[in-house]
C-alpha cells in the first residue's frame, strides 16, 4: 500500500485530524461528509433488501461477552472498567464491546419471535473498539475504535443459501459501484479451537459452498480461518492497479443462537433454534474510506465526494447570481457550494480540479446581467472534461 496517496488525498481534501490520542480520528467538516455519504450510500442497499436499522450500546456488562465466548479471545483487546489484567475479570463490571453480536442477539430476544418474521435482518453502524497494539496502528487501516455496516441475519436452516446469496448479490453491487469489478471469495473453514458439534460444521461448510457454487462465484479455500462459533465467506476485490482489497464477510453461525437460547415458534407452535448469519459487506468505515482514498485519490465516485459541485462566479461582480444559481441546484437536490474567494478564475479552477470537484458550475456578470433582465438561469457546467451551457 502506498499510503502517501491516500493521506495526500485525505489533506487535499482536509479531511481528517490525528491528535494525540493514537488510534482514533477528528474528522473535519470534508471528512464527515464523506464518511455520511457513505454511511447513507450502504444504508440504502440495506433497507431496499428489507433489514431494519437497530442501535445497541457500546458499553456492555463482561458476563454477556463470556456467554458468548468473545471473552477468552478477545480479552487482551478489550477496554475494560477498573479490571486488573493480571487477575480474573469481575464479570459483573463494563467494557467497551469489540463487536456487536451479543447486542443483536438481546434484541432478537426482547420479543417472542415467529417463523413469519424469519428471516429477521438487523443492521447496525455498530462502533467497536478493540486495544490494539500502539506498533500495529496504521492510519484509517487499523484503529482502536472504527465503525462497522455490522448485520445479523437470522433465519430458520432451510433460509441459509438463499440468504447467503442475497448477501453476495448485495456485496457485489455495493462494490461495483464503489468502482470494483473484480470480487474475489474465499471460505474460511473451521479452526482447531472452535464451539459446536463437528456434524454442524459440516453442514455449515457446505452449505457455504452451495450459495458461493449457486451464485456463480469461483472460491477457494482456508482451512483452520474460520471464526471459533461458524465458518465464513471472505470477499477480496481489486482495483485497476490489480492490488487485492479484503472487504466483506459473512459468517455463518449455530453456536451462538446455542449458547443463548434463541427460539421462534412455529407454525404447529413447537419451539426452534434460529440460525444466525453475522456479516459486513464494507467492515470498517474507516478502513473504507483510506481504500477509496488509495484506489481513487481525490477523484471519488462523485455520490461520495465530500464537494460534488461548486458554483464559480467569475469575479465578484457575479458572485449574488452565483449564489442565486447555488440555490437553485440546492432546490433541485444538489450538494453544491459556492467559491465565494477573491482569488482570479484561473486559480479557483484550479482549486477545483485539485480537489476533484466533479461538477464546476461558471458564472460571469453576462449570465447575471441576462438573468436580471428576465432570460431564464444560466451557467457553464465543467463536468467529466466538457463544458456545456445549461439553463436551470
Amino acid at each position: 500500500m502506498d499510503a502517501i496517496r491516500y493521506m495526500d488525498a485525505a489533506r487535499e481534501l482536509n479531511l481528517l485530524h490525528l491528535g494525540k490520542s493514537a488510534g482514533v480520528v477528528y474528522w473535519k467538516p470534508a471528512g464527515l461528509k464523506l464518511y455520511e455519504n457513505l454511511r447513507a450510500f450502504i444504508r440504502r442497499h440495506h433497507e431496499a433488501r428489507g433489514y431494519q436499522e437497530v442501535r445497541t450500546p457500546s458499553l456492555v456488562q463482561l458476563e454477556v461477552f463470556e456467554r458468548s465466548g468473545h471473552l477468552a479471545k478477545y480479552r487482551d483487546y478489550m477496554f475494560a472498567a477498573n479490571q486488573a489484567a493480571e487477575q480474573a475479570w469481575d464479570l459483573s463490571g463494563y467494557g467497551l464491546r469489540p463487536m456487536s453480536c451479543p447486542g443483536h442477539i438481546e434484541v432478537y430476544e426482547s420479543e417472542r419471535r415467529s417463523h413469519r418474521e424469519l428471516p429477521l435482518r438487523l443492521f447496525e453502524f455498530g462502533e467497536v473498539f478493540r486495544n490494539e497494539a500502539a506498533g500495529a496502528l496504521q492510519v484509517l487501516f487499523r484503529q482502536r475504535q472504527f465503525c462497522q455496516d455490522d448485520s445479523h441475519v437470522f433465519v430458520k436452516r432451510q433460509q441459509i443459501g438463499q440468504e447467503v446469496q442475497a448477501y453476495l448479490e448485495m456485496a457485489r453491487k455495493v462494490y461495483a459501484e464503489l468502482g470494483f469489478d473484480q470480487v474475489e471469495v474465499s471460505i474460511s473453514l473451521r479452526p482447531e479451537l472452535r464451539f459446536g458439534a463437528d456434524e454442524l460444521w459440516d453442514e455449515a461448510e457446505q452449505a457455504l459452498r452451495d450459495a458461493c457454487s449457486q451464485a456463480g462465484l469461483p472460491f477457494d479455500e482456508e482451512a483452520g480461518g474460520g471464526a471459533f462459533y461458524g465458518p465464513k465467506i471472505e470477499m477480496g476485490v481489486r482495483d485497476k492497479l490489480n492490488r487485492r482489497w479484503q472487504l466483506g464477510v459473512i459468517q455463518l453461525d449455530y453456536v451462538l443462537p446455542e449458547r443463548f437460547g434463541l427460539e421462534y415458534v412455529e407454525e404447529s407452535d413447537a419451539r426452534s433454534r434460529p440460525v444466525m448469519l453475522h456479516h459486513a459487506v464494507l467492515g470498517s468505515l474507516e478502513r473504507m474510506v483510506g481504500i477509496l482514498l488509495e484506489v481513487h485519490g481525490v477523484h471519488l465516485p462523485e455520490f461520495l465526494h465530500p464537494v460534488p459541485a461548486v458554483v464559480v462566479p467569475v469575479s465578484g461582480k457575479s458572485l449574488a447570481y452565483a449564489q442565486q444559481v447555488a440555490q437553485r441546484l440546492r432546490d433541485k437536490g444538489q450538494k453544491v457550494e459556492v467559491d465565494e474567494s477573491d482569488d482570479k478564475l484561473g486559480a479557483k479552477l484550479r482549486r477545483c480540479k485539485l480537489k476533484g470537484v466533479p461538477n464546476v458550475w461558471v458564472v460571469g456578470e453576462k449570465e447575471a446581467q441576462a438573468f436580471a433582465d428576465g432570460a431564464s438561469m444560466q451557467a457553464t457546467l465543467s463536468s467529466a472534461g466538457e463544458n456545456r451551457l445549461l439553463e436551470l
